[in-house]
């Protein structure tokens, strides 16, 4: 049996600047169209030998990346609303997001990811006369920060 499910019902989360994540309170971001990919990468350090010509390579720093978000853009809602003000703070806010992957019985929860992230960047995308005005906006993650709760 495949586990592989739609992107369709995953939702975006904004908590606060609170320690825990797990605890925190959040508030939904409201028009989301999708949700870029993130997660952990290693930068990669090459040494090479003169004497045997090899080219070894070895695992450096580690970054969990930045989400690239895009938006119907809506200053209106909650949760973008926070994202704005969080635009301009220099700390880390909780962030969930949550997969559309629950067993759809009473009590079933969807796989949680939760994390701590800077929001980096809000522009504005006005577009033509048949667009919806959008939004972009990016997480810069906090490294060693991700927790994932399987759906169950």
């Amino acid at each position: 049996m495949s586990e592989v499910q739609t992107a369709a019902g995953s939702k975006l989360f904004i908590g606060t600047t609170a320690d825990n994540g797990d605890s925190d309170s959040y508030t939904e971001v409201a028009e989301v169209v999708s949700i870029g990919e993130f997660g952990r990468t290693y930068d990669q350090i090459k040494f090479s030998s003169l004497g045997d010509r090899n080219v070894r390579k070895f695992k450096g720093q580690r970054d969990d990346g930045d989400i690239n978000l895009d938006l119907g853009r809506s200053v209106g809602d909650a949760g973008q609303a926070a994202m704005i003000v969080a635009l301009d703070s220099d700390h880390d806010y909780n962030f969930k997001i949550t997969l559309n992957d629950d067993a759809d019985i009473t009590g079933s929860v969807p796989t949680t990811l939760i994390f701590k992230a800077k929001v980096m960047s809000y522009t504005t995308n006005i577009g033509g006369p048949n667009d919806v005005v959008k939004a972009k906006a990016m997480l810069g993650i906090k490294s060693n920060s991700i927790t994932e709760t399987a759906a169950h």
